[in-house]
């Protein structure tokens, strides 16, 4: 990833290595914290970097789209304890630690590459076409169970009504076959009522 008026050899020189891990999570263990993510993505950060830069870098790194934004970011910093060994601490990152992070990298460069954390959020815009995408348009539909069903006519007009008392509201799927809504009734039909239609019987005129 070559910077703006840098060339590919001046990027690694004025750079650092890094990984980020979107969406990842934070987990402790003897050594302090690590983080962890299904796929780690690697990032060049300049030496001359500052808070707003990074969020720049890492929002198109990620390639986030207009319907996300970078929330938080998380450094796992190295540290030395009293019997000078190495431990590791999530630190956040706000306007002023970046300078802070570079430079323990570079204190301890044995540790390796720099190490992000960040969180992605969706705007309520993206959360809507999210779950716009993952829920299948449905009809809402009463049932009527063993009830009546009215012919009447009125001022030459001939109209249809269901009487009886309301037993189960559902929810139809769009694309919903025959069969399909049969299985849909049969499922939230009470115990020993089968949907079996309408018998003549069941008519009033």
């Amino acid at each position: 990833m070559a910077f703006l008026g840098e060339t590919n050899s001046q990027t690694i020189v004025n750079s650092t290595l890094g990984f980020i891990f979107p969406n990842g999570s934070i987990i402790h263990n003897d050594n302090g914290v690590y983080f962890q993510t299904s796929t780690p993505v690697p990032i060049r950060v300049p030496n001359a970097c500052d808070f707003a830069m990074l969020k720049t870098i890492i929002h198109n790194t990620l390639q986030l789209t207009d319907k996300q934004f970078l929330d938080e970011i998380y450094y796992r910093q190295s540290f030395t304890d009293t019997g000078n060994q190495f431990r590791f601490q999530c630190m956040q990152l706000e306007n002023d630690d970046v300078n802070t992070m570079l430079m323990g990298n570079h204190q301890f460069l044995c540790i390796g590459p720099i190490e992000l954390l960040c969180t992605i959020g969706r705007t309520s815009d993206g959360i809507l076409n999210l779950l716009e995408a993952t829920m299948t348009p449905t009809h809402d539909a009463l049932l009527y169970y063993n009830r009546r069903w009215n012919m009447s006519c009125q001022h030459n007009f001939v109209g249809y009504s269901f009487t009886g008392k309301i037993q189960k509201k559902i929810d139809i799927p769009s694309g919903c076959t025959i069969d399909e809504l049969k299985d849909l009734i049969k499922q939230v039909a009470p115990q020993g009522i089968p949907p079996h239609g309408i018998h003549e019987s069941q008519m009033v005129s």
